[in-house]
Parts: C-alpha cells; sequence; structure tokens
C-alpha cells in the first residue's frame, strides 16, 4: 500500500478539526521542503515563504532583555 493510501486510511476517521490540522501540518511540510510544494502557488503564499526567508537571519532571544525606561529617556 502507498504512503498516501495510509494517510488517507487514517485520516478518513477523523473528525473535521482534526482533518484541518492534518491539512495544516501538510502545508507546513511544503514551506520547508519547497521541492515539493505544488506547482501552484497563490501570491499571498509566495510573499509569505520571501519574508520568512528575509527575516529567518534576524532573529533573535529577546527572553532575557531588560528595558530600562529611565536609561532609554537619558539617551
Amino acid at each position: 500500500m502507498e504512503p498516501a493510501d495510509l494517510i488517507y486510511e487514517e485520516v478518513k476517521g477523523l473528525p473535521k478539526p482534526l482533518c484541518e490540522q492534518v491539512l495544516d501540518f501538510i502545508g507546513y511540510l511544503r514551506t520547508r521542503h519547497p521541492a515539493f510544494a505544488p506547482l501552484e502557488i497563490t501570491d499571498k503564499e509566495k510573499r509569505r515563504s520571501d519574508l520568512e526567508r528575509l527575516f529567518t537571519g534576524h532573529l533573535r532571544d529577546l527572553a532575557h532583555f531588560h528595558f530600562n525606561r529611565e536609561e532609554a529617556n537619558a539617551r
């Protein structure tokens, strides 16, 4: 049995909200592996992908950042 058939067998008994989560996950996989993306990509999806690629190098961990208003005002 093909993997697509196995996936179908697993999904066909799920309630609609869980099926929607499966579809969301498939969309996520396609964004992470562009070689398997569908041939027709909407402008919205392309723009989102372009923006993600643009900002990936600028992500920073700000969990330990502390903003001091007095210090900022002194500048």
